[in-house]
């Protein structure tokens, strides 16, 4: 692993309530695995075009993704680029679904970042609390 193949990148949503510092090795993340990893699923031309073509991008904010709504699923999750365990568990989720290829052999540099290049290093989702919530009765 080359550190010179390390980039960091934040995923962000479009109101900026969830943020993700994601850490890609793109000497693992090449634009062929990426391809692979966009094209796994269904809308993978869509998504390429969105990021202009660039299958790495694609794939990494597709990882974003994936990583919000687990993490949504469970609660949320705050934690800074400092805490490598927090980091290290939640990508292990993202890792470990279908079409993120696991977390690549035993002792393999890939445990890092998975048989995908991508971990996440730092987080800041959470779900809604109740008082951002507003009831609005409507007419049937």
């Amino acid at each position: 692993m080359s550190t010179n193949n390390i980039k960091r990148y934040t995923v962000t949503d479009f109101w900026d309530i969830y943020e993700l510092t994601l850490e890609v090795d793109l000497g693992v993340l090449t634009e062929a695995r990426a391809d692979e990893i966009n094209d796994f699923w269904s809308s993978s031309e869509e998504r390429l075009a969105e990021c202009n073509g660039n299958a790495q991008h694609t794939a990494i904010r597709l990882f974003g993704q994936s990583m919000i709504c687990i993490m949504l699923e469970q609660g949320g999750a705050f934690f800074g680029a400092g805490n490598t365990a927090a980091g290290t568990h939640w990508s292990k989720d993202v890792w470990q679904l279908e079409g993120w290829g696991g977390l690549g052999p035993q002792g393999d540099e890939n445990q890092l970042y998975g048989w995908c290049g991508i971990r996440c290093i730092a987080a800041d989702v959470a779900p809604p609390t109740f008082d951002s919530l507003e009831l609005k009765e409507v007419q049937a």
